[in-house]
């Protein structure tokens, strides 16, 4: 009997480290799955917010553009070289106003401007000099014609009836006095669109759900989830296609993967599907599908941490230790995981390309300074930056030129301003500066100093010295302002500038207080 009483303890544990075993190996299974799938969370939820700070910069960006076409069509309708070859045609006004066009086209992100007479022929077009010209074609079947005949503007997606390139088409009736004597339109091609985005997960669908422009060309012509039903001659007229696939986009359903990703067909790789929209852009939304392979690991790394922790709570001898080791491992981790956050947050608050303050970093620290200046009194100015004709630098030099010019201003700037004050990039080429403890006058000076150092200075690009004026608009913190006000002063300002010759500053007034009634 003696012999066999050690044993009995030791079958005993053996029993009970079974048992506890297989009640911790499901527990273990759940733990790692939980754990795999809070990190993906939290590199989803960075990813997310990084890449809707990005697609919202590129909406602005891309609705900025927009509107200037939408407006293009009244400078023709109301030119005096256009309305001139209208109602007298002669050779002499015929160029003039075919070459008033060509002029015009290099100012925007348009391809082609027709002038059409009433009866649908283009008379006028800034293309006129070349061998592809339209000049003499009849465009009356068109709907962005047939609709400006009517006396409405027209915006219309279509191919073009004799190129069979697609593109948006934009359109004012020209008048004189109440009559309509012809139509006005401007084209710019889906590629050209295209050429204004650099990054390949941006794709813009139209009011049908129907993708019109990516540079994944497999993806153009494809229907979105939700997209309207759309009869066969009207895809014919706009797409170019009798049938349109849908582009196969469904919820993920891995248990591992957060909510909100989506599987693209054909492909076992997650995606982001994130969309923003401008309401001046005519109904068309931008979208961002991003490809996250990253995440085909997770199912390897659930086994990982199942081994790991499956492993250790097998140790049951040993628990304390690598309960102690285990702890300090977690405190190691989250040591580690404050750093990135504190990484990440540097990023998420700074422009991915120049690094100055983002938009909504700049937003933030105005509303702050805002507030200190209304609560003490303090003289705050703030100011708007715009690069005169940067459209032309990246025409010329290429859009790596264009993005060393942008360094440039924010070396420029940064180098001459105070500690306390503030860059931040806003739009494309726009930049928003925050002086505070400055006033209207001190603002002046330091915009115009400013100003004059770009104007005789510049950037070398490769073997090339190249220079650029700017023109900024600014305005004095009033009492009344919050910093949308404070921020359409400043902005009204700088429209005033580029309308007034461009390089100069210009100053936007609070509006006077209304007028107190009589007592």
């Amino acid at each position: 009997m003696k012999s066999e009483h050690p044993r009995r303890p030791f079958a005993l544990a053996v029993v009970i480290l079974t048992l506890l075993i297989l009640a911790w190996l499901p527990a273990a299974w759940w733990l790692s799955g939980s754990l795999t799938r809070s990190e993906a969370q939290r590199n989803v939820d960075d990813i997310r917010g990084r890449r809707v700070e990005m697609l919202k910069l590129q909406t602005s960006g891309f609705a900025d553009r927009w509107r200037y076409l939408t407006t293009s069509p009244e400078i023709i309708a109301n030119s005096p070289a256009v309305l001139r070859a209208l109602a007298m045609p002669t050779h002499e006004h015929v160029n003039e106003a075919n070459h008033y066009l060509d002029m015009l086209i290099e100012r925007t992100i348009g391809d082609t401007i027709w002038v059409i007479s009433t009866e649908g022929r283009i008379v006028l077009a800034s293309d006129a000099d070349k061998p592809t010209t339209l000049v003499g074609r009849t465009l009356h079947d068109q709907p962005f014609f047939r609709d400006v005949l009517k006396g409405q503007s027209g915006q219309f997606f279509g191919h073009g009836l004799y190129t069979g390139q697609p593109g948006f088409y934009f359109s004012v009736p020209i008048r004189v006095g109440s009559d309509i004597v012809g139509v006005a339109a401007i084209k710019v091609r889906i590629d050209t669109l295209d050429a204004l985005f650099g990054d390949p997960s941006i794709l813009i669908s139209d009011q049908m759900g129907v993708v019109v422009m990516s540079k994944v060309r497999g993806l153009l012509w494809h229907t979105l989830p939700g997209a309207q039903a759309i009869s066969p001659s009207l895809q014919t007229l706009r797409y170019g296609k009798a049938s349109l696939e849908p582009i196969g986009l469904t919820p993920a359903s891995s248990p591992l993967l957060p909510a909100g990703l989506f599987h693209k067909a054909g492909s076992e790789t997650p995606y982001l599907f994130l969309s923003q929209r401008d309401g001046s852009t005519a109904r068309l939304t931008l979208h961002m599908l991003l490809p996250l392979p990253e995440l085909n690991r997770l199912p390897a790394q659930q086994r990982f941490y199942f081994a790991l922790i499956g492993g250790s709570g097998a140790l049951a001898l040993a628990l304390v230790t690598l309960l102690l080791t285990y702890l300090r491992h977690i405190k190691r981790l989250g040591r580690q995981l404050a750093d990135a956050n504190h990484e990440l947050q540097r990023q998420a608050d700074s422009d991915f390309l120049t690094g100055c303050a983002n938009r909504r970093k700049f937003e933030r620290m105005l509303e702050a300074e805002l507030a200190r200046s209304h609560r003490y009194g303090n003289a705050l100015a703030v100011a708007i930056i715009d690069i005169d004709f940067f459209k032309r630098i990246n025409d010329s030099y290429g859009h790596p030129v264009g993005d060393a010019g942008l360094m440039h201003l924010v070396r420029t700037v940064s180098a001459a301003i105070r500690e306390g004050d503030l860059l931040g990039r806003i739009g494309g080429e726009e930049f928003a500066l925050m002086l505070p403890q400055t006033s209207e006058q001190d603002a002046d000076t330091v915009l115009q100093r400013l100003r004059a150092v770009f104007e005789a200075g510049g950037f070398t690009a490769g073997e090339q010295r190249i220079g650029f004026t700017v023109s900024i608009g600014y305005a004095a913190a009033a009492e009344a302002d919050g910093i949308e006000s404070l921020l359409q002063r400043a902005d009204a300002a700088l429209y005033a500038a580029k309308q007034g010759g461009r390089n100069r500053v210009c100053f936007g007034a609070a509006p006077a207080a209304a007028a107190q009634p009589n007592a």
